[in-house]
């Protein structure tokens, strides 16, 4: 992505991203302090998923940034989100089936870290076909 973060609509979305994020991690750290001070609020729902707000828009600016790259970029994007895409329904699919074994039960959170990854992935393999 480092060819596309140079253009402006990288540069844009990229302070976006970044504006985003940091709501995000504020949200986060004011909810679980919140709720581990006050855990019997009747508001505990609500504050639970407040940091999930800022996250609303990120779909709109990957959108409105796979938009504003040529033809080759949104290529590597897209091969980068398929793989993303499949690797992370097979690894969440097996992680289920193993922890009827007995491995840890694991909190959905997880699924967009290991999204991300494969996504790094999937960008590092499509640009060193493409180069």
């Amino acid at each position: 992505m480092v060819e596309c973060v140079d253009s402006a609509a990288g540069r844009k979305y990229k302070i976006r991203t970044l504006v985003v994020t940091a709501a995000y991690l504020a949200l986060t750290y004011a909810s679980v302090r919140w709720l581990h001070r006050q855990p019997a609020t009747p508001w505990r729902y609500l504050i639970a998923v407040l940091p999930v707000l800022p996250i609303f828009l990120m779909p709109a600016l990957v959108i409105e940034f796979l938009r504003n790259l040529d033809e080759l970029q949104r290529r590597i994007q897209l091969e980068a989100l398929g793989f993303a895409f499949a690797a992370t329904a097979l690894s969440t699919l097996t992680y289920g089936f193993l922890q009827n074994a007995g491995l840890p039960q694991l909190n959905w959170i997880w699924v967009w870290p290991v999204m991300a990854g494969f996504w790094t992935v999937g960008l590092l393999v499509a640009r060193w076909r493409y180069r």
